[in-house]
């Protein structure tokens, strides 16, 4: 997981914070109502750098809906292609038309896998 930080799959919270124009006290916020999840790497959280890609509102709805997953899981359902998305990440299907409701329910069906 070094290595996501160094690659930038991983990004600091003051990074996302403020690529969403947030403050820390907002992400951190978030992430105690589940809208976000971050990722330890060497006692240091890091946040999925595709998230900054989905925006505040599509990450809480991804977010919530990978819940029972482990960070890490949830970091490779974010970045990898997905069958169901033709072939395409998160972020690309949504930049793409795909709607909101159909990534939730490819999330939900991960969770439930």
């Amino acid at each position: 997981m070094t290595r996501w930080t160094e690659d930038g799959t991983l990004i600091p919270p003051q990074q996302l914070a403020k690529a969403w124009d947030q403050d820390l006290n907002t992400v951190q916020a978030a992430v105690q109502r589940g809208d976000l999840f971050e990722v330890w790497v060497n006692e240091t959280p890091y946040f999925a750098s595709v998230l900054v890609g989905l925006g505040v509102e599509a990450a809480a709805k991804v977010c919530h809906a990978l819940d029972r997953l482990t960070p890490s899981a949830k970091l490779i359902f974010l970045t990898r292609a997905h069958g169901g998305l033709d072939e395409k990440t998160v972020v690309q299907a949504l930049e793409s038309g795909t709607p909101m409701s159909l990534i939730e329910d490819l999330a939900r069906a991960a969770v439930d896998a």
